[in-house]
């Protein structure tokens, strides 16, 4: 299947969980398995090489992870606040408080961009969110949301450490041209991830959009922003690392994992949290089908 089909899919994917509802209650359960995979599908594509190399010798891994994480969150809470309400503007601040999506590591592949930088700052990213989340939501924003570190450091256990040691010892047994072929297959596998992960969390938004559609509106169109003119101003700020870092740096920025948010401190946001939540899921898997063109044209530049 090439890859205009496999990004079709994936988009017309998180569709199937606002058509049909019952479908989205019943992959819910599976959210978490599903994380887990897709960050173990995530390490699968990188030799720890090449992830060393980017983590320590390359520059471009530090400034897009400064960037992601530090300057994003203060310039949206500095910027966005006169236009917002107070609900959508603490969406997107904590939207800018996560790390990216495990399967930016795949799109990377996908679009021939830089893999190896795309597992360090997603990795780390995830390691470092509960920093500017704790700050923006508890002395910014000012909201009552509590971060459970107990959790949280389970969750880092689980989900990052368990699958670099399942892959450290799977290539310990397996034959570099299986680890290979495992690499060339996995961003196909991801995709077809992606889609029951899609599924999982739009539960509640078929609901909303009889219930009250101008608030899911409002969503769509902050999610849709939000990922459109983050990646634009990563692309033109971060330009200067090269226009195929930038191109990583831009896809890095914009699709942002906020499942981790939800597992943090979710709770505590409220029910319209979730909603945004899979909502914010339209753009990631619509956008890369769209700007197909413009992620390729950069991956050689």
């Amino acid at each position: 299947m090439n890859k205009s089909w496999q990004l079709g899919l994936l988009a017309l994917s998180i569709f199937i969980g606002i058509a049909f509802p019952a479908l989205a209650a019943i992959c819910k359960p599976f959210l978490l398995p599903l994380i887990f995979l897709l960050f173990l599908s995530a390490i699968l594509q990188v030799s720890f090489g090449d992830a060393a190399q980017a983590a320590f010798k390359d520059r471009s891994s530090w400034i897009t992870l400064v960037w992601q994480i530090v300057v994003l969150p203060l310039l949206f809470y500095v910027c966005l606040k006169p236009f917002l309400s107070e609900q959508l503007h603490t969406f997107a601040v904590i939207s800018m408080c996560t790390g990216a999506i495990t399967a930016t590591t795949a799109l990377a592949r996908l679009f021939n961009l830089n893999s190896a930088l795309s597992l360090v700052v997603g990795m780390a990213g995830a390691v470092l969110m509960p920093i500017p989340l704790y700050f923006f939501l508890q002395i910014l924003i000012g909201t009552e949301a509590a971060i459970d570190l107990s959790v949280y450091s389970l969750r880092i256990g689980v989900f990052i450490i368990l699958p670099f040691l399942v892959v450290f010892f799977l290539r310990k047994i397996i034959t570099p041209q299986a680890d290979e072929w495992i690499k060339q297959c996995m961003p196909s596998a991801v995709l077809i991830l992606l889609m029951f992960f899609g599924l999982s969390v739009m539960d509640g938004v078929g609901d909303m959009m009889s219930s009250d559609p101008m608030k899911l509106l409002s969503f769509v169109l902050l999610a849709f922003g939000i990922s459109i003119g983050v990646q634009l101003l990563s692309y033109f700020v971060l330009l200067f690392l090269g226009a195929r870092d930038a191109t990583t740096a831009a896809l890095l920025c914009s699709y942002r994992n906020m499942g981790l948010v939800a597992a943090i401190a979710g709770s505590s946001l409220g029910d319209d949290f979730f909603i945004f939540l899979g909502v914010w899921q339209l753009p990631m898997y619509i956008l890369p089908l769209v700007f197909r063109r413009f992620y390729e044209g950069r991956r050689v530049l």
